[in-house]
């Protein structure tokens, strides 16, 4: 009878041991992912009055802010106007807007057509032009103190796939698609079927005789 106070501190010693071990894997997913967050880069620019267009200095100084900024390939561009007290833009600002998109176009960017409110509304002559930019931060990898024992739930080490998720986040060159994605679109079989035709029946080009002199 002395042995079975001894024999129960025993048992309840490995119960607790054993749900001690069985808190460090929590239910669900519990793997390491990239965090991706929007953030905004604004610049202030200021039109002369009566004037749609910037001056000569305002476009040095908007090429100068976009290339320090590195405006890339997945950079949303967009403008903010002082509205209206219904919430529409002026006809200066709609001109404003149209020569900004123009200016954007020659440089190989697109500017959205809808105006972004962005903080305090720009005084009379001026739009902030805003930059809209995805960031990934990769998870840090290479802790493995979690331990393994009591892992009845048969569930996944946290740190278990890291490494490629942390590649990913390295080499999506927009971290927007680890969001949303992009679709393909619909297939389109019958432009599909021209492209292969024109390959097997159209005649090779010859080359020119300035072609084969270079």
């Amino acid at each position: 009878m002395n042995r079975i106070p001894g024999l129960l501190s025993i048992v309840t010693c490995l119960v607790l041991a054993s749900c001690s071990g069985a808190a460090n894997f929590a239910d669900g997913d519990n793997q390491k992912r990239n965090q991706v967050q929007m953030i905004k880069i604004p610049f202030m620019m200021t039109f002369e009055a009566g004037r749609t267009d910037l001056s000569d200095e305002g476009v040095t100084g908007l090429d100068n802010f976009m290339m320090r900024s590195n405006v890339s390939y997945g950079d949303e561009l967009s403008l903010d106007f002082p509205l209206n007290r219904d919430g529409s833009l002026s006809d200066m600002s709609r001109k404003r807007l149209v020569f900004m998109a123009g200016h954007l176009k020659e440089r190989g960017l697109r500017l959205s057509s809808d105006v972004t409110p962005y903080g305090m509304s720009p005084a009379d002559n001026q739009a902030r032009f805003l930059i809209s930019r995805y960031v990934v931060t990769p998870p840090v990898c290479g802790d493995w103190s979690q331990p393994s024992m009591g892992n009845y739930a048969n569930a996944s080490l946290s740190e278990l796939g890291c490494s490629n998720q942390a590649n990913l986040g390295l080499m999506v060159a927009n971290p927007r698609d680890l969001i949303t994605g992009v679709t393909n679109g619909v297939p389109d079989t019958e432009n599909s079927a021209k492209a292969v035709l024109t390959y097997r029946t159209k005649k090779p080009t010859k080359l020119s005789k300035i072609s084969k002199k270079k």
